[in-house]
């Protein structure tokens, strides 16, 4: 008898072990409810963490503004403002707070800051002859209580609608978390499951499209119009469409979590939370960018790509989520979704193999590893960081009435790349050296893309050389073209408003420098986008004016504009 209760104890405690070993994540031990609302009015968001952006994982909560700007924003905790960076992409204005209890709040996108930050910046800003600022702060200088006004909300940056993006980061790591975790907000819907794609895990991803079934509701579950899915590998791996919608989002969101079960036993998943800004473009490689890029729906992946470095993935086996049907036998196939509360929503399927042999290929360029790769025409040493997968490489060169130039194919820009590497590009005759430091490539617009896309080069030898971070067809300019340049104001005119908004744009590269001067005096030009913005403030008084502007493109390329006003 006691050697049947010990076997007994034994057994339970193996399976104790066991369902331990199979638990996918831990609950996070973040301070939920400690944190107060950013707005006054009833939060709502149009978009959380996690969800699939271009090149980057969306990296807080956008909170809506009621579609306009200038809504009051508010400390969430108490702390102090340690850092504020203004820039015209990115974030825009934005201020950092940091907290007692180890986190950091981000408030981007905004207008002003309230008015003792806001003179202090522009105070600054004159003083650097900079509008493009970022400054650090220690923490009894700006201090901040829970719930006081720290600024209006905006449009600044690149958002393209007015609301408010807040991130909760760690103080320590400085990587943003998943700000739902933080709040209690009502959410008593379950992910909603679209689609379900499946891929032969014996090629690259960037060798195939996959095959997409429909999924349906169907009782407490969901499933495919095919009950087995029958697969022409004997390796297989898959993908999910979903959207998760809450109470408090007037749309739908990202999901959270995700985890696969292979014949009953835990196998793969992954956890949205924790992302740094040097990860966040593995997003590239944990959807299938192929597919969205050509016009696509986001499919998040349920398995990991060989050149993906994301720390979110929960793995039982080797397979780091590919499922190996050599056997020939039909495998069962469970997905769970989550939210940030639990709640749930279940896929199951069955999958089989119909084939005995494995798909083989010789890839051009293989992940993990330093790719070389010279035709004589096209020329680059890549990182061996900078793939996601194998790629199946194609260049070429294609005639152009450009007298330094061919089109040159450098593959396809739906095959993302993770970083930046230098290609080399043979120019149809000798560039004078006098034209060297005038040298442009512009890469070819590609899917919904509309405009050609443009930077500055280098002249190396007999090579054209540029720094770039995409895939594509690509031609050698020579940019001697400089900005466009408007303003709303004519000379010896009148100023009839309190602004002075001027337009620059360069049809080949960007506009690198933007200088506004008043009677040789720097004054602060705001930019968003292609428009540039001085706010009559005290260093423009009543009186007659000289105003100068000197937009300058990445070639160097100078648009200089002198206008005489009164103010």
């Amino acid at each position: 008898m006691k050697k049947i209760k010990f076997f007994f104890l034994i057994t339970i405690l193996l399976l104790a072990i066991v369902a331990v070993s199979q638990t996918f994540f831990t609950s996070k031990k973040y301070p939920r409810g400690s944190f107060a609302s950013p707005v006054k009015i009833p939060l709502s968001l149009a978009g959380n963490f996690g969800e699939c952006r271009p090149n980057h994982f969306h990296s807080g909560l956008d909170v809506r503004t009621n579609k306009v700007e200038n809504i009051p924003i508010y400390a969430i905790g108490d702390g102090y403002v340690s850092r504020v960076k203004i820039e015209a992409g990115g974030f825009g204005n934005a201020i950092y707070i940091t907290h007692a209890n180890g986190f950091v709040s981000l408030y981007a996108h905004l207008n002003l800051f309230w008015p003792g930050l806001e003179n202090h910046i522009r105070f600054n800003q004159y003083k650097q002859k900079s509008w493009k600022i970022d400054m650090t702060f220690l923490p009894h200088e700006f201090p901040v209580r829970k719930g006081q006004f720290i600024a209006f909300s905006g449009n600044t940056g690149s958002s393209q609608a007015p609301h408010l993006h807040m991130e909760i980061r760690d103080a320590k790591t400085d990587k943003p978390l998943n700000g739902l975790l933080f709040y209690n907000m009502p959410d008593s819907k379950a992910p909603l499951l679209k689609k379900l794609a499946v891929y032969d895990a014996n090629r690259s991803i960037y060798d195939q499209l996959p095959k997409q079934f429909v999924c349906t509701k169907k009782g407490t579950s969901y499933v495919t119009a095919t009950d087995t899915i029958i697969i022409n590998s004997t390796n297989t791996a898959f993908g999910i469409v979903a959207d998760d919608p809450m109470e408090g989002a007037l749309g739908v969101l990202g999901v959270y979590e995700v985890n696969m079960y292979v014949d009953g036993n835990a196998y793969f998943g992954w956890q949205l939370d924790n992302i740094g800004y040097e990860e966040t473009r593995y997003m590239n490689a944990q959807a299938d960018f192929r597919v969205k890029k050509n016009g696509g729906p986001w499919i998040q992946l349920c398995y990991q790509q060989v050149g993906d470095q994301l720390n979110i993935y929960k793995k039982f086996n080797t397979q780091n989520g590919r499922v190996n049907l050599a056997d020939g036998k039909a495998h069962a196939i469970k997905m769970i979704v989550k939210d940030v509360v639990g709640n749930a929503s279940e896929l199951k399927y069955w999958v089989r193999s119909n084939v005995s042999s494995t798909y083989v290929r010789n890839y051009v360029l293989k992940a993990n590893q330093v790719n070389k790769y010279d035709d004589g025409n096209i020329a680059f040493t890549m990182p061996k960081e900078i793939l996601y997968d194998d790629v199946p490489f194609s260049g070429a060169v294609k005639p152009c009435a450009n007298p330094y130039s061919q089109l040159y194919q450098v593959h396809f820009s739906d095959v993302p790349l993770h970083t930046y590497f230098d290609v080399k590009l043979k120019p149809k005759t000798t560039i004078p050296a006098s034209l060297a430091g005038k040298v442009a490539v512009v890469r070819y617009p590609y899917g919904k893309d509309t405009d050609k896309k443009g930077k500055a080069a280098k002249l190396e030898g007999a090579w054209v050389v540029a720094n770039v971070r995409d895939f594509g067809t690509y031609e050698i300019v020579i940019d001697q073209t400089v900005p466009s340049l408007t303003c709303n104001i004519t000379n010896n005119g009148k100023l009839s408003t309190n602004k002075i908004v001027c337009t620059s744009k360069d049809e080949t590269t960007s506009v690198e420098k933007f200088i506004g001067k008043i009677d040789g005096q720097w004054v602060r030009f705001v930019q968003k986008g292609n428009s540039f913005t001085y706010e009559v403030d005290e260093h423009c008084k009543a009186g007659k004016h000289q105003l100068e502007i000197n937009s300058i493109d990445e070639n160097g390329n100078t648009k200089v504009s002198s206008i005489a006003f009164e103010k």
